[in-house]
């Protein structure tokens, strides 16, 4: 249930965002979770997300599902690493070794996924869209192949053929760019 509904918001606005934490709130939920591994830290990263989103809600153009969908979970996810960022400023110096690792070593880890992870992100956006649709919807917003395939209006094995497909040209490009083994 979304909690926080700002007064500034008219009563349109109150419900469009009533809706859109109806309808997206538990991917989000789920998305901050892989991150931050704490069921009620990424419940607080969903309602501060909406929180960013309420702000921005005139700008979310709700014509256009993949991109409203992509900038909701953008907020959550940031909002997920801002927190766990926080988390691992607040440990003491001591308790910082178990998430850093006394070598460092887990620093450049983390660095180099996230470049990989942003190039990836790239590679996507670049894609074909008969090819992002079916990984965009399946990956990102975990939809089914069979709710994708519906949603896309492409039979089933189309799609998972176009999701492999997909799959395997992020992995080459990946490794081209040196960030696979």
């Amino acid at each position: 249930m979304l909690l926080f509904l700002p007064d500034t918001l008219d009563r349109s606005d109150k419900q469009k965002l009533t809706e859109l934490y109806e309808k997206h709130s538990k991917r989000m939920f789920t998305a901050a979770n892989a991150i931050l591994k704490n069921e009620y830290d990424a419940d607080d990263a969903v309602h501060n997300a909406f929180v960013s989103v309420a702000k921005m809600l005139h700008r979310i153009n709700d014509k256009d599902e993949d991109a409203m969908c992509g900038y909701l979970f953008t907020v959550v996810k940031n909002e997920a690493y801002m927190m766990l960022r926080k988390r691992r400023n607040d440990l003491p110096f001591e308790d910082s070794e178990e998430l850093i690792g006394s070598d460092g070593k887990d620093i450049e880890v983390e660095a180099h996924g996230r470049d990989a992870y942003n190039y990836a992100v790239k590679i996507i956006t670049e894609m074909d869209d008969t090819y992002r649709g079916p990984l965009y919807l399946t990956v990102v917003m975990g939809y089914s192949e069979k709710e994708a395939a519906k949603m896309l209006k492409r039979p089933e094995s189309t799609v998972r053929t176009q999701i492999s497909r997909a799959k395997k040209m992020v992995a080459d490009k990946l490794k081209e760019a040196g960030y696979g083994t």
